[in-house]
């Protein structure tokens, strides 16, 4: 059977509201995880929730509760080589037609209460949906303000941000670009992204530091990401050998993997660093792995409102970050963390060496960040928030 022409439960049979969440696939990413978390914390007793997509590659499905529907339009893609977590492309060009017309024929003939949309391709496809089904509620996504302008994909996305019902940013900065980018103010609101916070109150296990690689009692500086350009790891590494100068027992943990990681690898033999670097690679225990560090850099280009930063913070850890949008909304300077500018390699090294060296200081920011990620951004508030969005659409639809 076609994978867009499976029978849902009619309406009559269940009185819940029928929520779609629509995403290019369940990768190893932020706005993937969100989703996820979403889906499960939302109330299912008043949410038939279901997870849309496109293709069959879904790492993350498995981290679904059993309360929550899977469907995928069943589009194989190709995932590189080098990092097998997310999906490049699709192996057939011609599933970029075939797919959305599926899911759009699935939207027309089952009629979801609301279809909620996260990244660039899912919005254009959501949007195309809300003329087929006029009663479905489409509330598409901005996770980080576009840097590319020109690029097509991008261009598009913000060109039809105004035909959806409505848009969610997960940072101010993202709902000021949908009002600059012709969305009414009251079509926009934000739900900054939220974590269960519980799971990163515990101590690394003994043997953590021994399977990583890392000596018993040496500082580490660590950073979990998609080994990207835009994540400034080539930074990181740029300012390592500054730090060594003056913290010489030091090791640095990048956690997460990606397409720059063979490039990334071979520079740190170059700066001749390699031996207080660690690659880990994609892991499924982050809560311990932050707790092996004493110090998180976050040297981003760009962000929309990162949920590595947002973990570490959990952590209690001190951050050293660059105030950009994202990143900017969750730390405050000199109060949860330290901020550098884009690209500045010393000023980086500077902000680690002096965390590492002035441990009381360090265990200040990390505990105002702590403070900070409890009282804001926890799972609950992120969940509530989605609910309280959906709550008003679905009152203003039946009052028309």
């Amino acid at each position: 059977m076609d994978p867009g022409e499976v029978p849902s439960e009619s309406p009559a049979d269940d009185e819940r509201i029928r929520l779609w969440l629509f995403v290019t696939a369940l990768s190893v990413g932020g706005a993937e995880r969100t989703l996820v978390d979403l889906a499960n914390g939302l109330d299912h007793e008043r949410y038939d929730v279901t997870v849309w997509t496109i293709f069959e590659e879904n790492p993350l499905a498995g981290r679904l509760d059993d309360a929550v529907d899977l469907r995928t339009l069943g589009v194989r893609g190709r995932t590189s080589a080098d990092h097998g977590f997310a999906v490049e492309a699709a192996e057939n060009p011609m599933d970029y037609v075939r797919a959305p017309l599926r899911f759009l024929r699935a939207v027309r003939r089952e009629r979801p209460d609301v279809l909620q949309s996260f990244l660039t391709y899912d919005n254009l496809i959501a949007r195309i949906a809300r003329l087929v089904a006029r009663e479905t509620i489409v509330v598409t996504g901005v996770r980080l303000v576009p840097t590319g302008e020109h690029d097509l994909a991008q261009r598009l996305d913000t060109l039809t941000t105004p035909l959806a019902d409505h848009v969610i940013s997960n940072s101010h900065a993202g709902a000021r670009f949908a009002r600059r980018h012709r969305t009414p103010a009251d079509r926009v609101s934000v739900v900054q992204n939220g974590r269960d916070l519980s799971r990163f109150r515990g101590e690394a296990p003994p043997a953590l530091r021994a399977e990583l690689g890392l000596p018993e009692d040496a500082p580490v500086v660590g950073t979990v990401g998609r080994l990207i350009d835009r994540k400034g790891h080539d930074e990181l590494l740029g300012a390592w050998p500054t730090v060594l100068e003056s913290v010489p027992e030091a090791h640095l943990l990048l956690v997460g993997d990606g397409p720059r990681r063979r490039h990334l690898e071979e520079r740190t033999e170059r700066l001749g660093i390699a031996d207080s670097v660690h690659f880990a690679g994609i892991r499924e225990d982050v809560p311990e792995l932050l707790a092996t560090m004493d110090c998180f850099a976050f040297p981003s280009h760009y962000e929309g409102l990162p949920g590595a930063l947002l973990e570490a913070m959990a952590a209690g850890l001190p951050c050293v970050a660059t105030p950009v949008d994202g990143n900017a909304e969750l730390l405050e300077a000199y109060e949860s963390g330290l901020f550098v500018d884009v690209g500045d390699e010393q000023a980086l090294a500077r902000g680690i060496t002096l965390v590492l060296e002035r441990p009381e200081f360090a265990a200040a920011l990390g505990a105002n960040a702590r403070e900070r990620a409890t009282e804001h951004f926890s799972l609950e508030t992120m969940v509530d928030g989605f609910d309280a969005v959906y709550e008003r659409l679905l009152a203003e639809r039946a009052g028309e």
